[in-house]
């Protein structure tokens, strides 16, 4: 091998293993007995029509933002182990987190519990079950019509605190007629009640330069939890759902 090219390859591969070092908190070795010294985020996705049908990840941190990979640390949700998970991925990296998936909540509630290096278990957060919703609330039609205004209405989606509306457009180009191209929009996103309604505006609909094909609505609900007040700021717990509904133009 030509040693320009071997020196290159040598240069690249100490700069990566720096950057997965850099990024590796020093927690991830030895033992680790202070709470104080961990930035915790828990992620729970729930179906809004099975409580048991979720996903759990838990990713922990040191003040500076750096990945905590130490297999001493157990997280626990109601008593049951999450479990600890190592992904390996491009340039000899790895992703460490807490994975659980069809947790059953107790009590409605998610508690988490984290045992550290010296085996005791310390409260680490909690958050309340989202409520279970009628999908057939939201009333709408499936086939929308280019030249009328979309209206969407829904009533008793408790719980529900977002609407996302997104946007699947048809390119027209003069020039390549025969050339059909599609592209996303970035969503727009507004708060919402649990009852209440929403006009899509005809005029969005169609321009010189494109029609939509589709219309995405996703109806979201997202709430935070409590963390133990010792954990590193910026701790947090999400619990988030939705339901997605789907209006096509062609």
């Amino acid at each position: 091998m030509n040693p320009h090219k071997l020196k290159k390859i040598v240069a690249i591969f100490i700069i990566l293993m720096m950057a997965i070092s850099c990024n590796e908190s020093d927690l991830s070795h030895g033992k680790v007995d202070d709470l104080s010294l961990i930035r915790a985020e828990v992620n729970i996705v729930q179906s809004l029509h099975d409580k048991g049908d979720n996903q759990i990840v838990v990713s922990l941190f040191d003040e500076q933002g750096k990945a905590i990979k130490n297999d001493s640390l157990k997280i626990y949700v109601n008593g049951t182990a999450v479990k600890y998970t190592v992904r390996k991925e491009l340039y000899y990296t790895t992703t460490t987190y807490y994975l659980k998936e069809n947790a059953i909540p107790q009590n409605n509630q998610f508690v988490f519990e984290i045992a550290l290096s010296d085996g005791k278990k310390i409260f680490l957060a909690e958050t309340t079950a989202l409520s279970l919703v009628n999908s057939q609330n939201i009333i709408y039609s499936e086939k929308g019509d280019l030249s009328k205004d979309v209206e969407v209405k829904w009533k008793d989606l408790e719980g529900i605190n977002y609407l996302e509306v997104g946007r699947s457009l048809k390119r027209k180009k003069k020039d390549e007629p025969n050339i059909t191209t599609y592209e996303e929009r970035a969503p727009d996103t507004m708060k919402i009640n649990s009852t209440g309604n929403y006009v899509i505006s005809k005029s969005t609909f169609e321009n010189a330069e494109y029609q939509i094909s589709a219309l995405s609505l996703k109806f979201i609900a997202k709430r935070a939890g409590n963390m133990n007040p010792l954990l590193v700021k910026g701790s947090s717990i999400i619990i988030y759902g939705n339901i997605e509904r789907r209006i096509w133009f062609e």
